[in-house]
């Protein structure tokens, strides 16, 4: 679920800029991105990180890679595409439900899995700081999710950037990116 966040948060950092001055956060973003597959990577190159585990924390660390990479070709579309099409909104979302269940999956497996502290140490660790992640998404998500529905149901009655009101708008009439995806 991070993923899917962390690319969220790309698509409204690199719109606070103005288009023609986007060069170096663009570069910055798209560094912090790649360099966010590393540490997975370097994991995955251990020797021992392929020893019996009671869990499944090998097949979702090869997950997480794989969406990673999916999240490096979502931001550099978010930062490349002004304004970015419909289709690509709509692989993002779907993109975002997928991870929303791979991140609950990647709870529940970490928080079984105390047992492979000892014999896959980095994987672990790896696991449960990718689960710590899913979990603040999952959290963020969870507590937003009433107000999209209220939102979809009464429309504009939560956020309406357009008329300046709404029940959100004082709080985040300066970063409304806090609540919309």
């Amino acid at each position: 679920m991070w993923q899917y966040m962390w690319a969220h948060t790309v698509y409204h950092l690199i719109r606070w800029f103005p288009r023609n001055n986007r060069i170096k956060i663009t570069l910055v973003v798209m560094a912090l991105t790649v360099a966010m597959l590393m540490p997975q990577l370097w994991v995955l190159l251990q020797k021992h990180t392929t020893r019996w585990c009671s869990q499944p924390l090998f097949p979702m660390l090869i997950t997480s890679i794989v969406f990673t990479f999916f999240v490096i070709g979502f931001a550099f579309l978010f930062v490349t595409m002004v304004p970015v099409p419909r289709e690509v909104k709509i692989a993002f979302h779907v993109f975002g439900l997928v991870n929303f269940i791979t991140g609950i999956i990647q709870v529940v497996f970490t928080s079984n899995a105390e047992d492979c502290n000892s014999s896959t140490e980095e994987l672990y660790k790896m696991s449960l700081a990718l689960a710590i992640l899913s979990a603040i998404a999952l959290v963020y998500i969870v507590l937003l999710l009433p107000f999209w529905v209220v939102n979809v149901v009464k429309r504009d009655c939560v956020l309406d950037t357009r008329e300046r009101q709404g029940v959100c708008y004082e709080p985040v009439k300066c970063c409304s990116c806090l609540w919309h995806i």
